[in-house]
Parts: C-alpha cells; sequence; structure tokens
C-alpha cells in the first residue's frame, strides 16, 4: 500500500488540517481517480505551526521513506524540497519578489503557483478603495520569522526598532522600505503605505493602536498564523479599534469580524493537487505533470462589520463577494 503525507497549516478558523475543505478536496479527488484511502494508500496529516517546526516536520516525513508529499504554502512547499529531491511533491503557494521558486523548481515538484487576488496586481488593489472610500493609507503588519521576511526586510526594520525601542512603521515614502511591490502598488493607487515587523504577538495591540481608523484600511497576509495568539490580537484590536481588516488569502475571516477575506479557490487547489497526485502515485514523475497559475477568487464580506464601521457598499462591490456574512452565518450569492 502506498503512503502520502499533508502538511497543512493557515486554516481559519482554527481546525485540524484533515477537517479543512482543502483536504478533503484532496481526498475527494484521489478518490474519484481511484485511490482510496485507507485501502489503495494511507494518507498522515502534520499540521505545523511555525517554520521551525515546518523543517523539523518536513525532514521526519522525508526520513520516513512517505511515496508522496503534498505540501500546503510556501514555507512547508520550500521546507519539503529542501528536506528531500527524491520523494515527489504536489504543492501550492505564492512566490513574491520570487520567494521559494527556486527550491520548487526541483524535478519532484509540482503543483499551483498562487497569484494572490488582491496584490498581485494595481488592479487587485484597486478594489481595496472602492471598499472603503475613506481610506488613505493602507497598514500591513508581518511576523518576524515569515520565509516572506527577507533579510533585508529584518534588517531596516530591526534598526528603526532599536531607535525607538519597539516595532515602527515604515513608510512608503521613505527611501528604504522592505517591501517595495506592496508600496508601489499603493503609490499607484494614490494612498499611502505603511508597514510593520513585528517579534510577537504581544506587539500587535499598541502597534495597531496607533492606526486612524478615519482613513486607514488594515491588510494581512498569513504571517499572523505563526506567532501563538496573533490571530486573535489582531482581530480584537481591529474590533476595538473600528478598523476596516481585509485579509488577503484567507476568505473565512469575515465570518469571524473582519470587513472582508478575499483569496485564492482552496477547494479547487485541493481537487488539483489530489489529481496531480493520483497520477505519481500511478507511476507519472513530477517533472511530466505542468505546473499551473491558480488565478480563480473567493471574496467574503460581513456587512455586520460593515455597517458597525459605517461602510455602505454599493451594488457594484457587493457583487465582487461570494459570499456575504449577516450575523455570523454565511449565505451564498450566485
Amino acid at each position: 500500500m502506498r503512503a502520502a503525507t499533508v502538511l497543512s497549516y493557515y486554516s481559519l478558523p482554527r481546525q485540524p488540517g484533515r477537517e479543512t475543505p482543502h483536504v478533503r478536496a484532496f481526498v475527494a479527488a484521489l478518490a474519484a481517480d481511484g485511490w482510496r484511502e485507507g485501502q489503495d494508500f494511507t494518507l498522515a496529516v502534520w499540521d505545523v505551526e511555525s517554520e521551525e517546526e515546518a523543517a523539523a516536520t518536513a525532514r521526519r516525513v522525508a526520513a520516513s521513506g512517505v511515496d508522496l508529499i503534498h505540501a500546503c504554502g510556501t514555507a512547508l512547499s520550500v521546507a519539503a524540497a529542501r528536506a528531500t529531491r527524491r520523494i515527489p511533491i504536489v504543492y501550492y503557494g505564492s512566490h513574491p519578489g520570487g520567494v521559494g521558486r527556486q527550491e520548487l523548481a526541483a524535478d519532484n515538484v509540482t503543483g499551483q503557483e498562487i497569484h494572490i487576488p488582491l496584490t498581485s496586481s494595481y488592479k487587485g488593489f484597486r478594489f481595496l478603495p472602492r471598499l472603503v472610500p475613506r481610506m488613505r493609507k493602507v497598514w500591513v503588519p508581518f511576523f518576524e520569522r515569515s520565509i516572506f521576511v527577507s533579510r533585508h526586510a529584518r534588517a531596516l526594520h530591526r534598526a528603526a526598532r532599536e531607535r525607538k525601542g519597539r516595532p515602527v512603521w515604515l513608510s512608503g515614502e521613505a527611501p528604504r522600505i522592505g517591501f517595495p511591490h506592496l508600496a508601489g502598488l499603493a503609490y499607484v493607487i494614490g494612498v499611502e503605505y505603511r508597514e510593520l515587523v513585528y517579534t510577537a504577538s504581544a506587539e500587535i495591540a499598541p502597534a495597531l493602536a496607533g492606526i486612524d481608523p478615519a482613513d486607514g484600511l488594515l491588510m494581512l497576509f498569513q504571517e499572523p498564523f505563526y506567532p501563538p495568539g496573533a490571530v486573535e490580537q489582531l482581530l480584537a484590536a481591529a474590533a476595538e479599534h473600528r478598523l476596516p481588516l481585509v485579509w488577503n488569502n484567507n476568505p473565512p475571516a469575515a465570518a469571524l469580524g473582519a470587513l472582508a477575506g478575499v483569496g485564492v479557490d482552496f477547494v479547487a487547489m485541493g481537487r488539483a493537487a489530489g489529481q496531480a497526485a493520483a497520477r505519481i502515485l500511478a507511476g507519472t514523475a513530477p517533472r511530466d505533470l505542468p505546473r499551473s497559475v491558480h488565478k480563480s477568487c473567493v471574496a467574503w464580506i460581513n456587512l455586520d462589520t460593515a455597517e458597525t464601521l459605517g461602510l455602505s457598499p454599493d451594488m457594484d462591490v457587493l457583487k465582487f463577494f461570494n459570499r456575504k456574512i449577516r450575523h455570523c452565518s454565511g449565505s451564498a450569492t450566485t
């Protein structure tokens, strides 16, 4: 019997990887191609809570001699690729600034590259002021030990911190910035850009207290899943200070109180990963499977939060969202 492993995280609301829609779609796609769990293959799902744990888990899985690894997200995919050049890996992940692209170009890797809907181009980014017309500044915090925070960005923010004794919001107007791509997107659509790199969840609430809700929008990526308590701190601080919070690449954030969550279709990605895994288990080499670029978008909006923030999205804006949350229950739209 063949053996497969899933390396999983990025679950919001938090739930075991085995129960996420993505992994369920992955298993269902394998079954549809004749690979039934428990009869034709075994499946172990490892939930990973940090990049340090990702590296250790990937090495342990590689040493166990499994027949296939499915890695969810860039950090886990890079950890898996660094752990083995022999075991086939089916991945999905984004590569802003080329992050992880070299490691995942190996012959034993195939999968899907994500184009994050809001920040892959200025066309997606300019939706933000349509959603929040009073927006004049976009504030983006990052966790220091994320794969997406470069050494250059860490050095810039550590230097700013050393002068102030605390994390500092850097402006996109400064000559040196950690994430020039995001600053450039803000410049193109005519808003100001602010970024912060924090080292622990306890630094989040004081940092967010400095954002003016009259003209600021808080945008998140996946970094809050790493330090314990960061997700809760961000959601609570946004609610306390009445900050419009848009979570990039996590639609379910809207069900937890964020104004909106916009992301890729994780169910479709799970299905595609399962189809690729079935072909590999049947004998196809990963290098013979074409990689794809995943561009489909799923968007949720919390209408209760919009009302609390004094926002009244027009019909053109509402058409962008697949699901509208009201009183903590989602209703799909056509």
